[in-house]
C-alpha cells in the first residue's frame, strides 16, 4: 500500500482551508469597515420598517419611514411598487 500521496493531500486540505480562512475573513473586515472606506456613501437619514401587512399569495404592503415621512409600498413577487406618502393617516397618491 503506497501512503505517499497522504501527506501531500492533508497538506493540499490545509493550505485551502487556511486560504479560505483568510477570505473569509476580509470579506468580514471588508463588510464591517466599508462604511469608512474613502467614496463610501454615506447615510443621510435612517430608514425603519414601521408595519407590514401580508395580504397572501406572495403579496405584501408595507409602511416604511425615512426622516420621519412615511411611505406605503406594495410588494410582490415581481417587486415593488411604491404606493403613496403616508400623512396623518392619509395617503397621498405617488
Amino acid at each position: 500500500m503506497d501512503t505517499t500521496g497522504l501527506p501531500q493531500a492533508g497538506s493540499t486540505i490545509a493550505s485551502l482551508l487556511a486560504i479560505f480562512l483568510l477570505l473569509g475573513g476580509a470579506a468580514f473586515l471588508l463588510r464591517r469597515f466599508r462604511a469608512n472606506l474613502p467614496g463610501a456613501v454615506k447615510s443621510q437619514g435612517s430608514i425603519s420598517i414601521v408595519a407590514i401587512r401580508v395580504l397572501g399569495g406572495q403579496h405584501s404592503l408595507v409602511v416604511a419611514e425615512v426622516e420621519g415621512i412615511k411611505f406605503l409600498i406594495g410588494i410582490s413577487r415581481n417587486g415593488m411598487t411604491p404606493i403613496g406618502k403616508l400623512n396623518d393617516g392619509e395617503a397621498e397618491r405617488q
